[in-house]
């Protein structure tokens, strides 16, 4: 079968590529407003960018209420935090990716521990195994309306490892066992191989 993605609608076009292109890591993005509004929400649409200098990218995709929370305190602080999630952490990332007015605290919601950055506004989720201090670097538009992506480019400031995850002079990569998005409501436990579903929250 061969599909023409410009003949299609970008719903069905989201479909197709949520369910072949995985496992797909989470982005857990924590983000402090101007006014100092805490959000929190995880993204799947993310990757490492580079190592010189050190950037991660996410795509808060535009829903049809226009731009998410976590997109517009990027914008305007200049700065976030992204956390890796593992098993653990699952129910209570869960519980954050629904679209809750921009006065709900998903950290009450989910039951997570902002803790101080180093280098950067936006809080760190104590939870989290590894946290990535990042400084906006440019957000790329693509698109217009719903589903349309924001390339979030941020360059890496500072990390936090859990001591476990550090043997002296590496990362004892085994043991960051992060979770990862499949298509639909699946994930991957990276540790255990292991399936698992989340439906998300009404």
């Amino acid at each position: 079968m061969s599909i023409d993605f410009g003949a299609i609608s970008h719903d069905l076009a989201y479909s197709i590529l949520v369910a072949t292109i995985h496992p797909r890591p989470i982005a857990f993005v924590s983000t402090i407003s101007g006014e100092g509004a805490l959000n929190l929400a995880p993204f799947s649409f993310f990757m490492v960018g580079g190592s010189n200098p050190p950037s991660l990218v996410f795509s808060p995709t535009l829903s049809r209420m226009g731009a998410k929370d976590s997109l517009r305190n990027v914008q305007e602080t200049g700065d976030f935090v992204v956390n890796l999630v593992h098993r653990e952490m699952a129910d209570s990332m869960n519980l954050t990716s629904k679209g809750y007015p921009a006065d709900v605290s998903e950290w009450e919601i989910a039951g997570l521990t902002p803790a101080p950055s180093v280098k950067v506004k936006a809080p760190r989720v104590a939870e989290s195994l590894v946290q990535f201090e990042c400084k906006l670097y440019q957000v790329i538009e693509h698109g217009h309306g719903p589903g349309s992506a924001r390339y979030v480019i941020g360059e890496v400031l500072y990390a936090h490892l859990h001591p476990t995850l550090w043997d002296g002079e590496k990362v004892v990569d085994e043991l960051v066992r992060p979770i990862a998005r499949m298509g639909g409501p699946h994930y991957l436990d990276t540790n255990a191989l292991e399936f698992f579903s989340l439906e998300r929250p009404k």
